[in-house]
């Protein structure tokens, strides 16, 4: 697992259930297409910053993609 990878599950570790309680609120369109590569470990290395930049400078997206990450674990998938 990449360092950019632990960071990310560390906090979703850390922070899921304070997450859980909240609203949720879903990125846009566009963004949502991105954060599933990310998820899914398609998106290119090049761009692992920017879209965690983004995840900082949105954080009620967390949420969200905590979910598509949770969706990918052996046993959620159909």
């Amino acid at each position: 697992m990449s360092d950019t990878f632990r960071i990310l599950a560390g906090f979703l570790e850390r922070f899921g259930e304070e997450a859980e309680g909240r609203a949720l609120q879903e990125p846009p369109d566009e963004v949502k297409g991105r954060l599933r590569e990310f998820a899914r470990g398609s998106l290119p290395a090049s761009e692992h910053p920017g879209v965690l930049e983004m995840l900082s400078r949105n954080p009620q997206w967390v949420a969200w993609f905590a979910g598509e990450v949770k969706a990918l674990r052996p046993g959620n998938q159909p």
